[in-house]
């Protein structure tokens, strides 16, 4: 099991409801996507890996594998037209998952989080992810 994060680069529907509806019908699309990352998508993996290097960068043999926080590679695989999604292991998810929104949301990508059922919008004023009030800063 891992953490999971929708990236959209559609409008998606303000009304509860209507937007987990939205995306799912997305997710269905994606999976019958062949068409190729779209270029923002393809942008904000550059941003993430030089960061995080996939997964599919390093050897079967490399021990530096097991400090990568994602959970398959390769991760361009994952991006389509409409949307990418992203798997973290769960034990570097509170490290990796602002990352991910920070940069997506500068390149105008929508990110859902099915784990909290949040959807981050770019321009909502949603930078970034508060820590917990019970994690010392």
């Amino acid at each position: 099991m891992s953490f999971t994060v929708d990236l959209i680069l559609t409008d998606v529907p303000i009304e509860k409801g209507a937007d987990w509806k939205y995306i799912e019908n997305l997710r269905e699309e994606y999976y019958e996507d062949k068409s190729g990352a779209h270029e923002k998508l393809i942008k904000l993996h550059e941003v993430l890996t030089q960061r995080y290097p996939c997964l599919s960068s390093f050897a079967d043999d490399d021990p530096e594998i097991d400090e990568s926080p994602w959970a398959d590679g390769p991760m361009i695989g994952n991006f389509a037209s409409k949307m990418g999604m992203l798997a973290i292991i769960y034990p570097r998810a509170d490290e990796v998952f602002p990352f991910i929104l920070k940069n997506a949301l500068a390149l105008n990508i929508v990110v859902a989080d099915g784990q909290s059922e949040k959807i981050y919008r770019p321009g909502d004023g949603t930078k970034t992810i508060k820590k917990a009030w019970w994690k010392i800063w």
